[in-house]
């Protein structure tokens, strides 16, 4: 029983993480450029197996091909996207620069992170209820017994507890890539 808590409550943790990947900031900027898909040699494949991604400065990241032939796909497919920056081409490599993230839009950003935040929490909440509903019904029923009771609700408590310390360390992490 404690086992499927916690395999629900990794769910809750995983979605926190994969909706902390959406949110714009300029590890997000990297995160995107890797995942572009790129037409080359008749399919389509993310940048990151095409080609070597570096970042020269905060907003400005260098895309060398490892087949210089395929330059040009990639510089069409990535100006496709209409990311708001820009592509300069070189020689043998592209120059990208995204836009910085204004005052404003950091402020609505750290605003979307704390829903989100609070989101998980409740979710989390609602599992633990839940649980402990089903548990208490299980020893109503003579189904466990008191003492197991007990030691399953101090785990579901750790278990709470070890949840809310990882998001709160997500959080925070994502707070500061956002604040830059």
């Amino acid at each position: 029983m404690i086992e499927e808590f916690k395999k629900n409550l990794q769910s809750i943790l995983e979605e926190f993480k994969n909706r902390l990947r959406e949110i714009r900031s300029y590890k997000f900027a990297l995160h995107w450029l890797e995942n572009v898909m790129i037409n080359a040699y008749g399919k389509k494949y993310e940048l990151k197996s095409l080609a070597s991604i570096s970042q020269l400065e905060i907003t400005k990241y260098k895309v060398e091909p490892w087949d210089e032939n395929i330059l040009s796909e990639i510089e069409r497919d990535i100006k496709k996207t209409n990311f708001g920056g820009g592509v300069i081409r070189e020689k043998r490599y592209l120059i990208v620069t995204f836009p910085p993230i204004t005052e404003e839009t950091k402020r609505e950003l750290l605003k979307n992170l704390g829903q989100i935040k609070e989101e998980m929490r409740i979710k989390a909440r609602k599992l633990r209820d839940d649980f402990l509903k089903e548990l208490k019904d299980k020893k109503d029923k003579k189904e466990i017994s008191e003492d197991s009771f007990y030691k399953t609700k101090e785990k579901a408590d750790k278990e709470i507890e070890e949840f809310n310390k990882k998001v709160e360390d997500l959080f925070k992490e994502k707070e500061k890539e956002i604040i830059g």
